[in-house]
């Protein structure tokens, strides 16, 4: 069988806190040359070890600081520092994320290398392209956009509906967006996407195929997909712990 060009591996995709087994948000996305880990949410390192190693991992990337995102990272520095033992990994993050990482990885470089960033920030990391867009929050998050030959993939991380996906270009394959909670609270002008949004931004960016990920804790993932649709006239899944999508 063909190694898919881009594929995407859900880690975790609880919103805020972990719900009763899963993990908080992360994913892997893999390519023929690249193993990159997606955001590192409390939970999310022993999920990504049931699919390669940490000496395997080409890099990893870092939506924005706040910990449901990204607290996994120290854990991964003492893993490498300690016992793994391999060369540091690099990684992609905001100023602020690598600013609290500081404070809790004392010798960071040991296990890292770290890059700063920002909104229209590009990189290539072996064969895949990544490009990333401030998004609408309460802190610098960036979504990114990854593209392997003719496929792409796209990651809205955590944002208010001011944002524009467009910026990250049309013509998605794969879209992961937020889907916190549904339209009835989007009166309380919180910057999450609701389940509404998130399908408008997949019919806004003509994509191919949407991923809820990110549910508060206590939603009904049926309504999710329910209120998607209502807007959205693509293929539509939920993202899971250990489910896996094809960018094509």
């Amino acid at each position: 069988m063909n190694t898919p060009a881009l594929k995407v591996t859900v880690l975790g995709c609880s919103g805020s806190y972990a719900n009763a087994g899963g993990a908080c948000t992360g994913f892997l996305v893999q390519s023929p040359q690249a193993n990159v880990w997606l955001d590192a949410g409390p939970g999310t390192l022993a999920n990504l070890q049931d699919h390669l190693c940490l000496s395997d991992l080409t890099a990893i990337v870092l939506s924005h600081e706040h910990a449901d995102h990204w607290l996994e990272l120290p854990v991964v520095y003492n893993a490498i520092r300690h016992y793994v033992m391999c060369e540091p990994i690099p990684v992609y993050g905001t100023t602020g994320t690598f600013s609290l990482a500081r404070k809790m990885c004392e010798n960071i470089d040991e296990s890292f290398r770290c890059n700063v960033i920002s909104d229209k920030s590009t990189v290539v990391i072996a064969d895949q392209e990544w490009r990333w867009s401030r998004t609408d929050h309460y802190v610098e998050t960036l979504a990114s956009r990854v593209v392997v030959g003719d496929s792409s993939m796209v990651f809205s991380a955590d944002t208010g509906p001011e944002w524009d996906i467009t910026e990250l270009g049309p013509d998605i394959d794969l879209l992961i967006a937020e889907s916190t909670f549904l339209s009835h609270r989007e009166k309380e002008k919180i910057l999450h996407l609701s389940a509404r949004q998130a399908g408008m931004m997949a019919q806004h960016a003509n994509v191919t195929q949407l991923v809820l990920s990110h549910l508060a804790p206590g939603e009904e993932p049926s309504r999710h997909l329910q209120e998607a649709s209502e807007v959205f006239a693509g293929e539509i899944s939920l993202a899971c712990v250990g489910k896996e999508f094809i960018a094509q």
